[in-house]
């Protein structure tokens, strides 16, 4: 089928290997640091606070790469529990650490949460009930180009979080599919305000960012846009504080995934067959092809004037499966990860499931999921050409009659050309990100919007998702004290 030249264009740089550039490079422009890319400077305070437990010479000083963390320090009489706790200016209520083994002596505990360039008072309290007088600290500004997002609530009696923070990426600039980089993996707080980010080199990108599989750390890519590097894309194993490890994932351009006992799995344009599902153990050298469009998915060639290119990759434990959604295609595949045979597929390629209605067909479809009760979602253009809006679409799924019933949809009422993401959140809510609209939208069964969070531009962000408590992600170094962690 014919298609219009500015749809060949787009579909040439939605896979994650954008412009090509023919001039070969290297990255001159590294980040300064392993743990996030900031160079920001460390500050530091010294205050006297003596409370009636015996707690004295407060200090804090800031985090050496993310300004928007602290170490507070201070000394204490005797063996105590306690926590650091601290209120940011203008608000009500107090936030505090994980309960802190504290010793007789000087102690020291890293604090996360609170915003750049925020000032906040904050004091120590011993499980015995004896605190601090308060004190004064003030994070850093951050980056000087780290996007900055407002958030529109509604309805917000009916509003049940599924977390505090949104872990999240999003381009330095506008420009959507076009920019170039550089660009932000960051967590923004409820308000929207960033209090953790990661700034790749120039020319890089992390679209894909993701909690790990054991709960501790992060999980985050970095590819060039420029086709000639696709070699040296890797991921980042990372706490918020420390840097842990840099994994080559060579021919990674879009979407990667992590399984429970650690393996990297990401589509490669670099393996050959077309497109192919590549993955990597821990500790493994070489890289394993599980399956390639040419060889494994022989009905796809009819859409060879474009290629296989996919834009996310989904792995359903129950069926020890992958969903490899190709947005040149129009098609979704699901494929057994043992066999690496082709289960099925849906979508333009003939001889796939069909969709019940006939019109809940999907396009330029992304973040492609399974939910809890095992259904299907996701995130489509509502038309195949001259689309108007994003929907996110819930379907069925009958192995035996292959055929997609629809049985949910919202209208997001705002165009994504491209790029975005959708998850089932365990309180029923769904969690839509709507990439090159820069938007991030939390909506309920009804598909009422509950959370919305708008960087007003065409930023490109990548997927999304919530984030309870950000102790969880630090370093052993600084959860070494915690009670019971």
């Amino acid at each position: 089928m014919n298609r219009p030249m500015w749809m060949i264009l787009a579909w040439m740089g939605c896979s994650g290997d954008p412009a090509t550039d023919t001039t070969p490079e290297t990255d001159t422009d590294t980040d300064t640091t392993a743990t996030t890319g900031d160079t920001g400077t460390t500050d530091t305070n010294t205050e006297t606070a003596t409370g009636p437990g015996g707690f004295s010479e407060l200090a804090w000083r800031l985090h050496e790469n993310v300004e928007a963390m602290v170490y507070v320090s201070w000394t204490q009489d005797a063996d105590e529990n306690v926590t650091v706790d601290y209120l940011i200016d203008g608000e009500t209520e107090w936030v505090s650490t994980p309960l802190i083994a504290a010793t007789a002596g000087t102690n020291e505990q890293l604090v996360v949460g609170i915003p750049y360039g925020t000032t906040a008072q904050y004091r120590i309290t011993g499980d015995k009930g004896s605190s601090t007088a308060t004190a004064a600290l003030v994070t850093g500004d951050g980056p000087r180009d780290l996007p900055h997002g407002t958030v529109e609530t509604s309805e917000s009696a009916r509003w049940l979080p599924d977390g505090n923070f949104l872990l999240t990426s999003i381009s330095e600039s506008n420009g959507g599919w076009g920019t170039s980089g550089p660009f932000y993996a960051m967590i923004v707080d409820r308000e929207g305000r960033p209090v953790w980010s990661r700034r790749t080199g120039s020319r890089h990108w992390t679209i894909y960012a993701t909690v790990a599989q054991s709960g501790d750390h992060l999980l985050l890519d970095d590819f060039w846009d420029n086709p000639k590097q696709i070699q040296n894309a890797t991921v980042h194993r990372t706490y918020l504080d420390q840097h842990i490890e840099e994994i080559a994932t060579p021919g990674l351009h879009h979407a990667f995934v992590e399984l429970p006992d650690g393996t990297l799995v990401w589509g490669s344009k670099w393996h050959g067959g077309g497109e192919s599902l590549v993955e990597k153990t821990p500790g493994q050298v070489d890289d394993t092809v599980l399956w390639t469009c040419d060889g494994d998915w022989p009905e796809q060639k009819g859409f060879a004037a474009w290629g296989c290119k996919s834009n996310c990759i989904y792995y359903d434990a129950k069926r020890d499966s992958f969903l490899y959604s190709f947005y040149t295609h129009e098609t979704v595949v699901e494929i057994d990860r043992g066999s690496g045979s082709t289960l099925w597929w849906a979508g333009l390629v003939e001889g796939g499931y069909t969709f019940d209605p006939a019109n809940s067909q999907f396009y330029w479809q992304h973040g492609v999921s399974y939910t809890p009760a095992g259904t299907l979602l996701v995130s489509t253009h509502d038309s195949l050409y001259g689309a108007d809006t994003n929907l996110a679409r819930e379907y069925t799924v009958d192995y035996d009659k292959g055929v997609l019933t629809e049985i949910w949809s919202y209208d997001a009422e705002e165009l994504a050309d491209t790029n975005g993401d959708t998850w089932r959140l365990p309180n029923g809510n769904t969690l839509h990100t709507l990439g090159s609209a820069s938007q991030v939208k939390e909506v309920d069964a009804k598909g009422d919007t509950v959370w919305h969070l708008d960087y007003n531009g065409t930023r490109l962000m990548g997927r999304s998702e919530w984030m309870e408590d950000l102790y969880d992600y630090v370093s052993p170094e600084a959860k070494a004290k915690f009670v019971n962690q």
